[in-house]
């Protein structure tokens, strides 16, 4: 199984997700997206919805990963569709995919606005998202006692102004509506009702768009999801992908 972060985020976020699949004798990778976590750091023009599917395409070929499962959340949820797109694979979950392009907040003028770009320019200079880490830390009492906050922190300190702006351009620059019909793939979709960042349409769009998919929505639920229900999105995740036969063991 390939696992995929969202915005931000890096593979830490799957590492209990990892556990239990291990548990249950699959074979999992989670990767650090480019610009994120321990990844390279590329320059702002790198990053596309088209270069991060590429760089799993290689992935795949270079570990011989046939026909992976794929899980994705939030923006590792849209490369996930892209990616089932181009590669055949035995299984889909997603969590909180972006479908269209849409946030629950328009960013169109904070990307692309001249103020936008000199904001963005200073914000390289000055290693903003390290910055932002550390008022986060400090503003925050008894931040490490709590390892999720503790593993956002430090994989915001991880993100480059260039890997979060290229990040959201990727997002909100794609468009997956009218080639989700084509996928012939056992998909299941996870959304939060109370998820602010991407709205539990897109989720729901997914569903109905993808043959025979499976839509799950946890009125009490947010955007993390994953850490918020994690026993339950682990549960799912682990009988979905055994009705769609992806076996223990196998090379998914």
């Amino acid at each position: 199984m390939l696992l995929l972060h969202g915005w931000a985020s890096s593979w830490r976020l799957w590492a209990r997700t990892m556990s239990r699949l291990a548990q249950n004798g699959y074979q999992a990778w989670a990767v650090d997206l480019i610009g994120f976590g321990e990844s390279d750091k590329p320059g702002d023009g790198w990053y596309t919805l088209g270069h991060f599917t590429h760089t799993l395409v290689e992935l795949c070929d270079r570990l011989d990963i046939v026909r992976p499962a794929l899980v994705g959340h939030s923006m590792g949820g849209t490369i996930a569709l892209n990616l089932a797109l181009q590669r055949e694979t035995s299984a889909l979950a997603l969590a909180a995919p972006v479908v269209k392009g849409e946030l629950s907040f328009s960013l169109h003028l904070l990307l692309t606005s001249p103020m936008a770009r000199r904001l963005f320019s200073w914000m390289r200079q000055q290693a903003f998202f390290s910055m932002l880490g550390d008022m986060r830390l400090v503003a925050t009492p008894g931040l490490f006692r709590d390892p999720v906050r503790r593993r956002n922190h430090q994989d915001l300190r991880a993100t480059t102004v260039n890997a979060a702006v290229g990040g959201w351009r990727a997002v909100v620059g794609s468009n997956l509506e009218d080639r989700l019909p084509e996928l012939r793939v056992p998909t299941l979709v996870v959304v939060g009702e109370r998820d602010l960042t991407v709205s539990p349409a897109q989720g729901r769009l997914a569903a109905q768009l993808i043959p025979g998919s499976r839509l799950v929505s946890w009125p009490d639920a947010g955007h993390r999801l994953i850490d918020e229900r994690g026993d339950d999105f682990d549960t799912l995740v682990l009988n979905h992908f055994e009705e769609a036969r992806v076996r223990p063991g196998s090379p998914a």
